[in-house]
């Protein structure tokens, strides 16, 4: 198992290495990511369906126009004799009760043309024309608080990577020096006890390296594997391991104070205040309906073919239906619920905002002195080596100083990707 895993991790720096590894460099990889995202397009259409919606409502004002026609064979006395009436072709003959009981089978074709167009309807079509257009608003937040969201956790991987990278680089340097010093120099055998526990201890800090490296390697690979999914390649490539953490969370991860809250909870907000529209348009349910209507219908069969003409203005008005019975105190209630929800929101948004700025300010400033500790361990490292090639330094206090140096470099690793975390997580709040 020990072996394999030690292949593995050859061929994985040896990858990292080689000549022709291709660097792919930010924002290349995000607009790939951006083009090829399915959350993208899932509230791009959603937006879509909104605007459409928003487009149907406006025009409400527009009158309903109708038709109708029908071809029937029938022996019902009833319509054979209104449907002649509609021909205006009624005959003597049809008032013969024996006619008029028994007029035998008959074909028709009958039509009709109408208009309606709505004086007044309580409001309800302006109310729902409201409401669609905040939630187009909303659509439109959710659009860039997922593109927010996809960036942010697209940043932490790249950025995660990076940092992974470098200290990979920094381990793999030392793991080598240290196998130079191992297999060159007798630093003890079994019969020098205090070289002997020397030598051990040197290839227990090997050791060590490697575990770290492995650690590393697996969390590179994840970061890889995932972006690797996102943009649809199977290519070998590194970051831009020029740039230092600081340059890449200025330049890509700026602050912004421009958005009290974020995205996703304004858009939420917004959507809150449509369900405002959805009572009036519950109210409307108890409110008249005025109209004006015109309509012409034509009778045609085997008498004649005749068409006759309707308008006027219409008033509908429920006095009371069951089914609208509580509606509006259902829509009022879920209103104010949701309204607490976005309260609630906001506040746990602002608390969080809050604890990553402290978190922020406090990883700064171990990173500062982590930096500082950082350039005195390699200096410290570099002379303890010299020094032990000129015999002034034994091999335990050679291990103990790479062993601080190892510790090092895992506990800045993990804070460098702490701050990377805490910076996401702020920039995802503001935007």
């Amino acid at each position: 198992m020990k072996l394999f895993l030690l292949i593995t991790f050859s061929l994985f720096i040896s990858n990292i290495y080689a000549n022709d590894q291709i660097t792919k460099k930010f924002d290349n990889i995000w607009s790939e990511i951006y083009s090829k995202s399915a959350k993208k397009k899932a509230t791009e259409l959603d937006k879509e369906s909104t605007e459409l919606s928003l487009a149907r409502a406006e025009r409400h004002w527009l009158p309903r126009v109708y038709g109708s026609a029908q071809w029937f064979s029938t022996n019902d006395p009833t319509q054979v004799f209104f449907t002649n009436l509609g021909q205006r072709a009624i005959e003597q003959a049809d008032f013969i009760p024996s006619d008029l009981n028994n007029p035998g089978r008959k074909n028709f074709k009958t039509g009709g043309l109408g208009i309606d167009f709505p004086l007044y309807e309580g409001g309800i079509k302006s109310s729902q024309t409201l409401m669609f257009k905040a939630l187009l608003k909303s659509s439109e937040l959710e659009v860039m608080a997922k593109r927010s969201e996809e960036y942010t956790e697209f940043s932490r991987h790249y950025g995660g990577l990076l940092l992974t990278l470098k200290n990979e680089i920094y381990l793999t340097e030392l793991k080598q020096n240290l196998d130079k010093l191992i297999n060159s120099y007798q630093v003890g055998s079994q019969s020098n006890p205090v070289g002997y526990s020397g030598l051990l201890g040197l290839k227990g800090v090997r050791n060590r390296i490697e575990g770290s490296l492995y650690e590393l390697n697996l969390k590179a690979l994840n970061s890889k594997t995932w972006i690797n999914t996102k943009i649809e390649t199977s290519e070998n490539w590194n970051p831009d391991l020029t740039e230092s953490l600081n340059n890449f969370l200025a330049t890509k991860l700026a602050q912004s104070s421009s958005n009290s809250y974020s995205s996703m909870l304004l858009a939420q907000e917004l959507k809150v205040s449509s369900l405002e529209n959805m009572k009036e348009m519950e109210r409307a349910r108890h409110l008249p309906r005025v109209g004006l209507f015109a309509q012409t219908n034509m009778y045609s069969g085997d008498r004649n073919t005749a068409n006759a003409q309707a308008y006027g203005i219409y008033l509908a008005w429920d006095i009371f239906n069951s089914d609208s019975y509580g509606r509006v105190g259902e829509a009022d209630a879920k209103f104010r619920a949701s309204e607490a929800k976005i309260l609630a929101g906001k506040q746990e948004e602002k608390i969080m905002l809050e604890q990553m700025l402290a978190s922020k300010s406090t990883l700064e400033k171990s990173l500062i002195l982590l930096e500082d500790t950082d350039k005195i361990l390699k200096e410290q490292t570099i002379n303890a080596m010299k020094l032990f090639r000129s015999g002034m330094l034994n091999a335990l206090q050679l291990a103990e100083v790479i062993n601080r140096g190892v510790d090092l470099i895992e506990n800045k690793n993990k804070v460098e990707n702490q701050y990377l975390d805490v910076y996401s997580r702020i920039y995802q709040l503001n935007n």
